[in-house]
Protein backbone atom coordinates (compact mmCIF):
# COMPACT_ATOMS: atom_id res chain seq x y z
CA UNK A 1 0.00 0.00 0.00
CA UNK A 2 1.12 3.37 -0.61
CA UNK A 3 1.66 6.42 1.62
CA UNK A 4 -1.45 7.94 0.60
CA UNK A 5 -3.25 4.56 0.58
CA UNK A 6 -2.25 4.90 4.40
CA UNK A 7 -3.00 8.27 4.72
CA UNK A 8 -6.40 7.52 3.52
CA UNK A 9 -7.12 4.81 5.68
CA UNK A 10 -5.95 6.43 9.50
CA UNK A 11 -8.13 9.44 7.87
CA UNK A 12 -10.97 7.36 7.48
CA UNK A 13 -10.30 5.35 11.05
CA UNK A 14 -10.12 9.09 12.85
CA UNK A 15 -13.30 10.59 11.46
CA UNK A 16 -15.11 7.10 11.98
CA UNK A 17 -14.29 7.18 15.78
CA UNK A 18 -14.91 11.14 16.10
CA UNK A 19 -18.08 10.70 14.25
CA UNK A 20 -19.17 8.05 16.92
CA UNK A 21 -19.24 9.76 19.91
CA UNK A 22 -21.27 13.10 18.45
CA UNK A 23 -24.87 11.51 18.48
CA UNK A 24 -27.20 14.04 20.53
CA UNK A 25 -29.28 12.79 23.57
CA UNK A 26 -32.30 10.36 22.35
CA UNK A 27 -34.39 13.62 24.20
CA UNK A 28 -33.09 16.01 21.51
CA UNK A 29 -34.65 16.61 17.76
CA UNK A 30 -31.83 14.56 15.21
CA UNK A 31 -29.83 16.67 13.44
CA UNK A 32 -31.26 15.63 10.00
CA UNK A 33 -34.76 16.67 11.22
CA UNK A 34 -33.40 19.26 12.89
CA UNK A 35 -32.04 20.98 9.92
CA UNK A 36 -35.47 20.37 8.16
CA UNK A 37 -37.44 22.38 10.62
CA UNK A 38 -34.74 25.31 10.97
CA UNK A 39 -34.71 25.26 6.83
CA UNK A 40 -38.56 25.37 7.20
CA UNK A 41 -38.52 27.85 10.08
CA UNK A 42 -36.10 30.38 7.64
CA UNK A 43 -38.64 29.91 4.44
CA UNK A 44 -41.08 31.18 7.23
CA UNK A 45 -39.38 33.98 8.26
CA UNK A 46 -38.95 35.30 4.81
CA UNK A 47 -42.31 34.39 4.18
CA UNK A 48 -43.51 36.74 6.65
CA UNK A 49 -40.87 39.50 6.15
CA UNK A 50 -41.83 39.75 2.19
CA UNK A 51 -45.94 38.90 1.93
CA UNK A 52 -47.25 39.20 4.96
CA UNK A 53 -45.46 42.41 6.28
CA UNK A 54 -46.51 43.88 3.49
CA UNK A 55 -50.60 43.83 4.59
CA UNK A 56 -51.32 46.32 7.39
CA UNK A 57 -54.14 44.52 8.93
CA UNK A 58 -51.66 41.56 10.26
CA UNK A 59 -49.73 41.75 13.33
CA UNK A 60 -45.94 40.06 11.74
CA UNK A 61 -44.88 38.74 15.32
CA UNK A 62 -48.30 37.07 15.19
CA UNK A 63 -48.26 35.37 12.12
CA UNK A 64 -44.93 34.33 12.39
CA UNK A 65 -45.60 32.64 15.47
CA UNK A 66 -48.47 30.79 13.65
CA UNK A 67 -46.26 29.74 11.03
CA UNK A 68 -43.85 27.87 13.48
CA UNK A 69 -46.83 26.38 15.14
CA UNK A 70 -47.57 25.13 12.07
CA UNK A 71 -43.72 23.57 11.28
CA UNK A 72 -43.85 22.33 14.97
CA UNK A 73 -47.19 20.23 14.31
CA UNK A 74 -46.41 19.13 10.90
CA UNK A 75 -42.65 17.40 12.70
CA UNK A 76 -44.58 16.50 15.53
CA UNK A 77 -42.47 18.20 17.61
CA UNK A 78 -43.49 20.92 20.76
CA UNK A 79 -41.88 24.61 20.82
CA UNK A 80 -40.31 23.36 24.35
CA UNK A 81 -38.55 20.22 22.59
CA UNK A 82 -37.27 22.66 19.87
CA UNK A 83 -36.20 25.28 22.17
CA UNK A 84 -34.43 22.33 24.32
CA UNK A 85 -32.72 20.98 21.38
CA UNK A 86 -31.94 24.35 19.60
CA UNK A 87 -30.20 24.85 22.70
CA UNK A 88 -28.52 21.36 22.62
CA UNK A 89 -27.47 22.55 19.36
CA UNK A 90 -25.94 25.84 19.78
CA UNK A 91 -24.03 24.30 23.11
CA UNK A 92 -22.20 21.99 20.23
CA UNK A 93 -21.10 24.18 17.96
CA UNK A 94 -19.33 21.44 16.01
CA UNK A 95 -22.59 19.38 15.32
CA UNK A 96 -24.62 23.28 14.92
CA UNK A 97 -22.38 23.97 12.02
CA UNK A 98 -22.48 20.12 10.06
CA UNK A 99 -26.13 20.58 10.40
CA UNK A 100 -26.52 23.94 9.21
CA UNK A 101 -23.86 23.30 6.29
CA UNK A 102 -26.30 20.66 5.13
Amino acid sequence: MRAGGYIMLMTGWVLAIACSGNKPPSKIIQPHEMGNILFEISMAEEFVSVYVAKDSSKNKDVELQKEYQKIFLLHGVTEAKFEKSYSYYRSHINMFKVMMDS
